[in-house]
C-alpha cells in the first residue's frame, strides 16, 4: 500500500503496459479501465489513445462485456434483470448496450426463482422469515410479483 500521495505521472508505453495487463487477468468495461489508468496517473491524452488501440484490437468491447456479464451474474450470482441492469449501469456500459444484453438472457426468471426461494424458505412459513425471504430476492433484483407468487406456489406444495 501506497502512503506517499504524490502521484507519479505514467508515460504512454507504461500507461499501455498497465492497460495490457489489466486486461490480461479479465475484461474490463472502457470506464473501469479509464479509471484504473487515471488512478495510476495516465495521462488524458495517452488514456484515449490507448482505449483506441484496444477497441482496434478487440481487447476492448462494451456490447461483448455486457452480454458476457450479464450472462455471468444471472447464471453464477443467481441475480435478477434489475439487479443486472444495475451492476452494468456501475460499470460505465451504455444503457442501449444493457438492454441488448438482457434481451439475451431467457425471461425464465420465475423458473429460475422457484428453487431459490424454496431453498431459502426451507419450509418455514414464519411472518419474519418470509418478510426476511422478500427483502433477500428483491436486493438481488428480482421482481415481487414473482418472489409472492413463487412463495404462494411453495405454500401450496406444503398445503399452508
Amino acid at each position: 500500500m501506497r502512503y506517499n500521495n504524490e502521484k507519479k505521472e505514467l508515460t504512454f508505453e507504461q500507461a499501455k503496459d498497465k492497460a495490457l495487463r489489466l486486461l490480461e487477468f479479465r475484461s474490463h468495461s472502457e470506464r473501469e479501465l479509464c479509471d484504473k489508468l487515471k488512478r495510476a496517473g495516465a495521462r488524458e491524452e495517452d488514456i484515449e489513445e490507448i482505449l483506441d488501440f484496444c477497441r482496434n484490437y478487440g481487447f476492448v468491447d462494451d456490447r461483448k462485456f455486457a452480454a458476457n456479464k450479464a450472462r455471468d451474474l444471472k447464471n453464477l450470482k443467481k441475480y435478477g434483470k434489475r439487479r443486472i441492469k444495475a451492476e452494468l449501469y456501475s460499470k460505465g456500459i451504455d444503457g442501449e448496450y444493457i438492454e441488448e444484453a438482457l434481451c439475451f438472457l431467457e425471461d425464465d426468471e420465475e423458473d429460475m426463482l422457484l428453487p431459490l426461494v424454496q431453498k431459502k424458505l426451507g419450509g418455514n412459513f414464519e411472518k419474519k422469515n418470509v418478510d426476511k425471504c422478500i427483502r433477500y430476492f428483491l436486493y438481488r433484483g428480482y421482481n415481487f410479483g414473482d418472489i409472492k407468487n413463487c412463495i404462494e406456489n411453495i405454500k401450496q406444495e406444503y398445503g399452508e
